[in-house]
């Protein structure tokens, strides 16, 4: 909901670069504070800048876009499919086992999305621009988990936005460069509450889970998002979902539920050893001690 609304304030590639930027220099200054060594990560910085690019220039570019063509319903869902594209390529690419429940989850999840993204993708570019955002940020949280050690949280999160952010700038000023952004409190506080918030601390949390348990039963509660944006969207904006798209929201909520039960009394990720820290270590540094 707020990144449609700072959009009547800044364009979406501007927009969505300030969010990364001021989130990760955020996060650059608290790791300062932490007296933590500003350009030691913990991984390389090759798949550091992979990660970025996938999760932060690709997943926030997309999904800022979407929403100048199409309802903030619609995008939220559509934006945030994240676990039906995760479980369904972690099998793949981070060994993670597909079971006959999460596969059935899967099965109702697509034809759930079907039916609240048909009425719309064929029509209007915001559906496809955020089913790319959903690819996008699945395939940075793939990335992440090959890494196979745990990065240094709040340095890596910090670069990961920063780094993330420097394309959507670049992008703004090719493309942009005749769109207004009209500063004031309204489009300060929107990109404070995106940046802080919205994009850093979740940034952070996330990059500290993902290395420890498994990416597909973490992204489970990424379905929380899109039924609250589809929510708010009717109740702020007085969007009107169709029947059938009412019908697939319930459908991606059951397929969640599904996916819930199919990770009870089991954890098939196994944590690397660098991400097996002692309490100790990894509070006073937020993401362990590098040698």
């Amino acid at each position: 909901m707020a990144i449609a609304a700072g959009l009547a304030y800044a364009p979406p590639f501007a927009y969505a670069g300030l969010r990364a930027a001021v989130g990760g220099a955020a996060l650059l200054a608290l790791a300062a504070a932490l007296r933590q060594p500003l350009l030691r990560t913990g991984v390389g910085w090759p798949a550091l800048v992979l990660v970025a690019l996938a999760s932060t220039t690709l997943g926030f570019g997309t999904m800022f876009a979407s929403q100048l063509w199409s309802g903030a319903g619609i995008a939220s869902v559509l934006g945030n499919l994240q676990p039906l594209v995760v479980v369904a390529l972690a099998a793949a690419f981070v060994g993670e086992r597909l079971t006959r429940a999460k596969a059935a989850a899967l099965a109702v999840g697509v034809a759930g999305v079907v039916l609240v993204a048909s009425p719309v993708v064929e029509a209007e570019a915001g559906g496809l621009l955020a089913l790319a955002s959903s690819v996008s940020l699945a395939a940075g949280n793939l990335l992440l988990k090959r890494l196979g050690q745990a990065p240094r949280i709040v340095v890596f999160s910090a670069w990961q936005l920063l780094i993330g952010g420097l394309p959507l700038i670049a992008l703004s000023v090719l493309f942009e460069r005749n769109a207004t952004i009209a500063w004031g409190p309204e489009l300060i506080g929107l990109v404070a509450f995106l940046a802080l918030p919205g994009a850093a601390l979740p940034y952070a949390a996330w990059n500290w889970l993902v290395p420890r348990d498994e990416v597909g039963r973490l992204a489970i509660f990424l379905f929380l998002t899109p039924v609250s944006g589809v929510i708010l969207a009717g109740m702020v904006y007085g969007e009107r979902r169709s029947a059938s798209a009412v019908l697939g929201l319930a459908l991606i909520l059951f397929a969640a539920a599904l996916m819930v039960r199919s990770g009870d009394g089991q954890r098939a990720a196994r944590v690397s050893p660098a991400a097996r820290h002692s309490v100790e270590a990894d509070r006073p540094d937020l993401g362990g001690t590098e040698n």
